[in-house]
């Protein structure tokens, strides 16, 4: 895979950028044998647009979150790519299956880069083991949100 050697050249690349301020990196003398070589090298911008190709679902973030209802005490687990966006959503009475649990308090969320895996932790989370591990790790800000309702 290209990434292997990408640390490598990164750091060649940015071990030659001078710094300004009060410890700026300086050249050795061991470094001008470097200088022959470097227009075989890449640059940033070009190794950049050379890895563009690699998959960006690697860098997604998907999020698993759980709300609590302040009407009927009840937790509501879900599954976003883009959490803000989300909460809101149902903030604004735009989820069907929250609309009417309104007020909701976000608890909890968990964060994961591989969309199944966050699709498998919400699966588990709203099964009767799941949630019950959920409750007993929650069992203290549950409390304490319901207190202050």
């Amino acid at each position: 895979m290209l990434v292997c050697g990408f640390s490598s050249v990164v750091e060649h690349l940015l071990s030659k950028q001078s710094v300004v301020g009060s410890n700026p990196i300086t050249r050795s003398e061991s470094d001008s044998a470097l200088q022959e070589e470097d227009w075989t090298r890449p640059s940033l911008t070009w190794l950049f647009s050379v890895c563009s190709f690699v998959n960006v679902r690697r860098f997604m973030k998907y999020y698993v979150y759980t709300l609590l209802s302040l009407q009927d005490t009840k937790l509501y687990t879900g599954f976003s790519a883009d959490l803000k966006n989300r909460l809101s959503q149902h903030a604004r009475g735009g989820v069907i299956s929250t609309r009417n649990r309104r007020p909701l308090k976000f608890i909890h969320y968990e964060y994961f880069t591989d969309q199944q895996d966050a699709k498998a932790r919400e699966v588990f989370l709203k099964s009767g083991f799941g949630r019950k591990q959920l409750l007993q790790a929650l069992k203290r800000t549950i409390g304490q949100v319901i207190r202050e309702k």
